[in-house]
């Protein structure tokens, strides 16, 4: 998957979620519903010291694309790709647009998967509320939201994680900050068992030489100079190739042990 991918399946995931009446049963999606703005999004952030103050119990749309970003990335990585100190004001969204400025990753057109779209009431010298762009398709828009409602216009503060769309002239969108997604790799999309099996023989390959820890010196010199282990072949400079740090099998682990019976005259 691609790291917009992981992101929209992070905050997808979300939909539905309820914020509670108290500091309890953050967990849950929908359990002790109600008005107060405690949500796990906050708990988590708090936790981590993401913000200058605790912010659970307060407006929490930017806290939750922080939260997803956080959570699909990590930490570290999460705050970077908003351009976000540790510490900082981020959970207020004009200070978010802001980060993005700062960076030079805030723009007014042109939204696409994965943008953080900013919305307000004064022509965007404040910003009043955010989420995540999902898909943009035919002159519309559409986002993940935190802390809004099903309405069909912007609704702050409406108490749920929510699908909605609109169309991409809105006069309400103040503009978009787009994260650093080069911070991120994407997953390997073409990983089958054969390109698994090919992977797997490069890295046995690259423990199949004599490499090995001073530990083990005696052992090692022990068992090859009675013959209970002789190698695999030649390096290219003619050394006996022992293979140290490769793994091993089954038939190779009762073969040193039949040698070593024999040795001792037990069998």
């Amino acid at each position: 998957m691609t790291g917009i991918e992981r992101l929209l399946a992070t905050a997808g995931a979300e939909v539905g979620y309820l914020e509670k009446a108290s500091n309890s049963q953050l967990d849950d999606k929908t359990a002790n519903a109600g008005r107060a703005n405690f949500t796990k999004y906050a708990r988590d952030l708090d936790r981590l010291g993401v913000y200058h103050a605790a912010k659970n119990g307060l407006s929490w749309c930017d806290i939750f694309v922080d939260w997803c970003f956080v959570r699909t990335f990590g930490l570290e990585t999460g705050m970077k790709m908003t351009g976000q100190p540790m510490g900082g004001y981020g959970a207020g969204c004009t200070e978010s647009a802001n980060y993005y400025k700062q960076m030079g990753r805030f723009h007014r057109r042109g939204p696409q998967p994965g943008d953080q779209v900013f919305f307000t009431y004064d022509n965007g010298r404040t910003m009043a509320h955010t989420g995540i762009v999902e898909r943009v398709d035919k002159g519309r828009l559409y986002t993940i939201e935190g802390n809004t409602n099903d309405g069909r216009d912007v609704i702050p503060n409406g108490g749920k994680v929510c699908r909605k769309s609109y169309e991409t002239g809105y006069v309400c969108i103040g503009g978009y900050g787009r994260p650093d997604l080069s911070l991120v790799r994407e997953e390997d999309e073409e990983m089958d068992l054969e390109r698994f099996k090919t992977l797997w023989h490069e890295m046995r390959q690259e423990l199949q030489d004599n490499d090995s820890s001073g530990y083990s010196e005696k052992a090692r010199a022990y068992f090859t100079d009675k013959g209970l282990l002789q190698g695999g072949g030649k390096l290219p400079d003619g050394e006996t190739n022992y293979m140290w740090e490769d793994l091993v099998t089954r038939e190779q682990l009762v073969t040193v042990l039949y040698r070593v019976l024999e040795k001792l005259e037990l069998l």
